[in-house]
């Protein structure tokens, strides 16, 4: 007669096993809808501002050549 040694797997599943499975399924759900709304909200947020960076990194190009000049005719006024 031989014995069987090991662990076996009962088949029960209790109450609070199904229950916490629930409740971290559940959990999981609304993390992954709140951040799916985060994401939506960001991309929005980037369209919008997108045209104002190109347009402030334009000025500031402006901006540099401007202030380029102003030194040119500053050291003419020196001179």
């Amino acid at each position: 007669m031989t014995t069987k040694t090991g662990w076996t797997l009962q088949r029960q599943i209790t109450l609070g096993v199904l229950l916490a499975i629930g409740l971290q399924s559940g959990g999981a759900l609304i993390w992954s809808g709140r951040v799916a709304e985060r994401l939506d909200q960001l991309e929005r947020e980037n369209l919008r501002t997108e045209p104002l960076a190109e347009r402030l990194a334009r000025l500031e190009a402006e901006m540099r050549l401007a202030r380029e000049s102003l030194v040119r005719i500053e050291r003419r006024m020196d001179e």
